[in-house]
């Protein structure tokens, strides 16, 4: 669990580096860790996606300004086999931004109607709207 001021010699790869190092680690936990740039947002979506046995990870209130969304487009995105059970990105400033391929929301829709290993999902205290919603919603139903 990594919270509000943690501070590490090296950073996010630092980080990185523990969690490809710690074959048994099975959630990973980010609270209020504030100030991740694109670097830092790459470095960790590729661990993630490296680790064969991660299947909770919560990013809450740690993004501002679209690098919420930038985290999620990469945790989606990324290569590798996303084993995720459990997803929370409370409060990090999700937007919907219309329909297109690029669409958080419509990269979320893509990513749960084809795993269904994801259990749960939180995205509280964002600025999804009703659309984003349905789009969701009717991803979880196919």
């Amino acid at each position: 669990r990594f919270e509000e001021n943690c501070q590490f010699a090296g950073g996010i790869n630092t980080i990185a580096a523990m969690i490809d190092n710690n074959t048994h680690l099975q959630e990973l936990e980010f609270t209020q860790a504030q100030d991740m740039d694109r670097n830092d947002i790459a470095a960790l979506s590729s661990a993630i996606h490296r680790h064969p046995f991660l299947v909770e990870v919560t990013f809450d209130f740690c993004f501002s300004d679209g690098w919420g969304d930038d985290m999620l487009r990469s945790l989606l995105r990324a290569g590798g086999d996303l084993k995720l059970e459990g997803l929370s990105m409370r409060g990090n400033h999700l937007f919907g931004f219309g329909t297109g391929p690029n669409n958080e929301c419509t990269l979320l829709a893509d990513f749960l109607a084809t795993n269904p290993r994801l259990k749960d999902l939180h995205l509280d205290d964002n600025e999804l709207d009703d659309n984003d919603a349905a789009l969701i919603a009717n991803a979880l139903r196919s």
